[in-house]
């Protein structure tokens, strides 16, 4: 049997595609100023950064705006990136948020609470094996620090009670926005 990679015009067009369609605005004004390109090029390096990190092609990653959460910087609050990752194999997604506490290194796995079906941060992932063994039916991993964050799930959520962290044990966080509206379970495979 004789596979075909697809060429290098076949792949940009494609990669073009994509980003066209996640994001029309944003890719569209990519070359507008000298801000946007900036914005452009570092998401570049996040989803290049992402790719190794989880060993898929870097086309596999998109890096768009969290409509969801906002992070300050000193000229205001800007949108946070929100990282998908599609399996070119199997077509399944996941999604990614920046984890602050280790910049560039490590991004925090966007699943479905059990509870209120909001999409929140479930694990710390900064190689293939942390996403792998969340994904494993057998591991032992207790749910992330971030689960119990009020902020990332929907008004009166049960586990938000039951987990939420004492004020002098929790994490410094960016601010977020609070969700209106739960997103859908995009991480594919159900466990």
């Amino acid at each position: 049997m004789t596979t075909t990679t697809p060429g290098l015009a076949q792949r940009a067009v494609h990669a073009a595609h994509a980003h066209r369609a996640a994001d029309p605005d944003g890719f569209h004004h990519r070359h507008d100023n000298p801000e946007e390109w900036n914005r452009w090029a570092r998401r570049a390096r996040v989803a290049h950064t992402v790719a190794t990190a989880l060993q898929v092609p870097t086309d596999a990653v998109l890096v768009t705006d969290d409509p969801h959460r906002t992070y300050p910087t000193r000229t205001g609050d800007v949108p946070g990136d929100l990282i998908t990752v599609t399996d070119p194999t199997t077509g399944s997604a996941w999604r990614f948020i920046p984890d602050h506490t280790t910049p560039g290194q490590a991004w925090l796995l966007l699943d479905t609470c059990p509870d209120c079906t909001a999409e929140v941060p479930v694990t710390p992932v900064a190689t293939l094996a942390d996403l792998g063994d969340h994904l494993d039916p057998d591991h032992d991993t207790q749910p992330a620090r971030d689960i119990g964050d009020a902020a990332d799930h929907q008004p009166n959520c049960t586990r938000t009670a039951r987990t939420e962290p004492s004020p002098a044990a929790a994490p410094t966080r960016p601010h977020h926005r609070t969700r209106t509206t739960p997103l859908h379970h995009t991480s594919g495979e159900q466990r």
